[in-house]
């Protein structure tokens, strides 16, 4: 029960993202890491059942935090034993200032409860960087989504009842709007994520996911503009963008945020087996930045 009540608390202060989910995945866990030095980090999984008990989807890790990353996991899940693992690999976009090599990839096994209400998952973690050295152990803890959705309806009902909260915290945990937003990564002004693709060329859509109220940005490319005073609509705007060198800085101003004042683009880039959309959460003259790393495939070693 104490678990229960801190990992509710920690939800509740981590999660402001800025979109419905759009991919339905069968299952899509909440909670954290316990590293053994009894620090939580948040930490949330969503992936499908395929054939012969294999799994694969993503994780998120240190959710809306300076290092938010968002990696593939692979493994599998027995639904006879309730046995369950998974690795995770291949980084598909980060806010974290570390390097590739330097990130801790988690390979946990444990207990997953998928056909109980609570969908609890509870096991050991090991961190490995890339080098396979160890970085890190502890447990991860994690619950079903609708099992958090039903808590978190509990909690409002008695929240709104209390005089003293502010209303508009009291309307931020509103179960439709605390839950609806968890899928996007939301950038704000002056921030940084590092997007991994391996294309020389990408896909990317622009719209207004919110209102349409007349927004306008420029996007530029190593400084120089591609993308120039655009009005988002509702209606998608597609380009494809060239990716040149290593790393590309593409910096997104917002040259109108419209009458409601406040940007509510969204971006979706396409590379390969890859998907990663931004919501751009900027003001009139603020600016975000999206580095978009070009990745080489390491060839494969051969085993004599």
């Amino acid at each position: 029960m104490k678990f229960n009540f801190c990992l509710l608390i920690c939800l509740v202060a981590i999660f402001s993202f800025n979109a419905q989910d759009l991919k339905k995945f069968d299952y899509e866990l909440l909670g954290a890491i316990v590293l053994d030095e009894n620090q939580l980090i948040s930490y949330k999984i969503q992936f499908n059942l395929e054939k012969n008990n294999f799994i694969q989807g993503y994780s998120i890790t240190d959710i809306d935090g300076e290092d938010e990353t968002k990696s593939y996991i692979r493994g599998y899940y027995n639904q006879k034993t309730n046995k369950i693992q998974f690795k995770e690999s291949d980084i598909l976009y980060t806010k974290s200032k570390f390097l590739p090599e330097e990130f801790c990839f988690v390979s946990f096994e444990g207990n997953f409860k998928g056909d109980s209400n609570k969908k609890l998952l509870d096991g050991n973690f090991v961190g490995i960087y890339d080098d396979k050295d160890t970085c890190a152990t502890g447990k991860i803890k994690l619950v079903g989504k609708k099992f958090i959705k039903k808590k978190v309806k509990k909690v409002y009902k008695k929240i709104k009842k209390v005089k003293r909260v502010d209303s508009i915290v009291k309307d931020n945990l509103k179960p439709e709007n605390y839950l609806k937003k968890f899928s996007e990564t939301k950038i704000n002004s002056g921030e940084k994520v590092s997007v991994f693709v391996y294309s020389s060329k990408i896909k990317i859509d622009v719209w207004d996911y919110g209102i349409e109220d007349g927004d306008i940005i420029t996007i530029l490319q190593n400084d120089k503009p591609v993308i120039e005073n655009i009005k988002v609509s509702r209606r998608k705007q597609s380009f494809v963008l060239n990716i040149n060198q290593k790393i590309n800085t593409f910096k997104i101003i917002t040259v109108d945020a419209g009458k409601l004042e406040t940007n509510t683009t969204k971006l979706k880039l396409y590379d390969f087996r890859r998907e990663y959309e931004v919501v751009a959460n900027l003001k009139k003259g603020e600016a975000a930045i999206l580095n978009i790393v070009k990745l080489t495939v390491k060839p494969k070693k051969n085993n004599k």
